[in-house]
């Protein structure tokens, strides 16, 4: 059996990258409720880093483009796994769920989006996009309305 397709391509991949890099910065510690904690400051610290190497990545949302697509792939995986360690490794899930929970989630999430990701960057959803652009060229009146009342009565 094929691997399952992945539909997200290079540029979807690098939205998420740097919304994902702005909510981690801004609003998620305080939705999360770990604001001024040392959890967030390593989830934020987690947020910079990944918004620096998605800055330089060799994609269309690239701004220097020197590290390749998939060594970027690469480092969203390592530091998924990181950040989900981390609190395990420095021994602060002692603390409570708030200490750890933040920290798998945001891994979850990561591994998730790569496991939707292309590693060419192109995308595989299996679109027929050219059937796609035939039918947006069509007269959008012409396939709504053809004369015949949309409702017709029943016969009795």
């Amino acid at each position: 059996m094929p691997f399952p397709p992945r539909p997200v391509d290079s540029t979807l991949h690098g939205v998420v990258d740097y919304t994902t890099g702005a909510t981690l910065l801004t609003v998620f510690p305080r939705a999360a409720g770990i604001a001024g904690t040392r959890s967030a400051r390593q989830v934020r610290s987690a947020a910079a880093f990944h918004a620096g190497y998605s800055t330089i990545t060799d994609y269309p949302l690239g701004v220097v483009r020197l590290l390749p697509f998939q060594a970027h792939l690469a480092l969203d995986a390592l530091g998924a796994l990181a950040l989900a360690a981390t609190p395990f490794v420095t021994g602060q899930y002692k603390q409570g769920p708030k200490a750890w929970v933040p920290h798998v989630a945001v891994c979850l999430f990561e591994l998730s989006s790569l496991a939707m990701t292309d590693p060419t960057g192109r995308g595989d959803w299996h679109g027929d996009v050219d059937a796609v652009r035939a039918a947006n060229t069509e007269d959008p009146h012409r396939k709504i309305y053809d004369g015949r009342p949309a409702v017709v009565a029943a016969s009795a």
